[in-house]
């Protein structure tokens, strides 16, 4: 690539620790340029991986192509001291949603036995096989990208494949650590919203056939166990009604629809507004040079921006439905859970 391991190594050194604004800003600007070079091979992926996915007759809900952002790159490196820049192999991150498990083991079948022409196979982490703590589910392939072109070729992205009802969880995950500005997703946080998470995930496995959690199994916990935990634990702390509270106020959208185009969208948590600015698919680097100045402006208190890319500016709140604080889909299968615990009598007498 343009920029060898050792630079960005470097360079992500200096933006943790850097004495001047004018070091921290060089810095930025390599890591930018770095990270904008991860686009290409995402379009390539997203354009060699969907084909192979049509001939085996597995249907797609959703894609969606995204650029870590910085304020998630420095999160990282901070809890992982151990960890540098250059060896992050989610920088380009292109996600696929299915419909359920069947069409998610398929798609995995399909993808160990198929690697993109343009890509070399990495490796693969299955969280679904064995979720991680927080009960986060999918799975993760990484590929190395090919290319005659010198700046580019060799870049790591990351495929993630999920079924819809673990996208619904992690998304609902997403929005919870955005509002209490915590990583929720690496098992930060207040412990009330930690273990919540952990118990839906276990019952949303149970309903697709997989695995609960390590520390559910170790427990001895039961469908019945995790559905009066989950009604436990939302009466006392009104989780679901505080995700239901959260939804955006209003949304300003450029008119332009451009087709697997980039969409920068900018929310602001005090006034609950999101903003999406618009660029076709060519304007990737104006769209990533716009990123990069309007990530200079966050703060964790007032809003958060992410880069990204969908078919359609219509399929933006489904891919991306954290960014305007919508659970919907998440908070229907809990009410679902709450209604199921009083029909069968599962509630403890001192709940009400």
């Amino acid at each position: 690539m343009k920029y060898g391991r050792h630079q960005i190594d470097k360079a992500g050194e200096i933006i943790m620790s850097a004495k001047s604004s004018k070091e921290y800003d060089e810095a930025m600007q390599k890591i930018n340029e770095w990270r904008t070079l991860h686009l290409t091979a995402l379009d390539n992926l997203q354009s060699e991986i969907l084909p192979l996915l049509n001939q085996s007759n597995i249907t797609v809900v959703l894609t969606s192509r995204r650029l870590k952002r910085i304020t998630s790159i420095l999160y990282k490196l901070d809890i992982n001291p151990e960890m540098r820049l250059g060896g992050m192999q989610d920088i380009g991150g292109f996600r696929i949603v299915v419909n359920d498990i069947n069409a998610l083991q398929n798609t995995k079948k399909v993808l160990t036995k198929q690697v993109p022409q343009s890509f070399d196979f990495v490796k693969i982490m299955d969280y679904v096989e064995s979720p991680k703590e927080s009960g986060y589910r999918s799975i993760h392939f990484i590929y190395k990208y090919k290319s005659t072109d010198e700046n580019i070729n060799g870049a790591k992205v990351e495929l993630q494949v999920r079924t819809k009802l673990q996208h619904s969880w992690a998304m609902a995950v997403e929005t919870a650590g955005l509002i209490t500005r915590t990583s929720l997703k690496s098992s930060m946080g207040s412990d009330e919203w930690l273990d919540f998470f952990k118990i839906t995930s276990s019952l949303f496995a149970i309903k697709e056939k997989q695995p609960i959690l390590k520390a559910h199994i170790e427990k001895k916990y039961d469908m019945y166990c995790l559905m009066k935990l989950l009604y436990e634990a939302n009466v006392t702390f009104n989780h679901s009604d505080t995700l239901k509270a959260l939804r955006v106020s209003g949304i300003h959208a450029q008119k332009e629809n451009f087709k697997n185009g980039y969409y920068i969208l900018n929310i602001d948590f005090q006034s609950k507004f999101v903003t999406i600015q618009a660029f076709s698919k060519d304007d990737e680097n104006e769209a990533s040079t716009a990123y990069s100045e309007l990530e200079k402006k966050v703060t964790d208190e007032g809003n958060a921006v992410v880069l990204v890319s969908v078919p359609k500016m219509k399929e933006l709140q489904e891919a991306y439905p954290s960014y305007f604080l919508n659970t919907s889909e998440f908070i229907a299968a809990i009410d679902t859970v709450m209604e199921n615990c009083k029909k069968l009598k599962l509630i403890s007498r001192n709940v009400k």
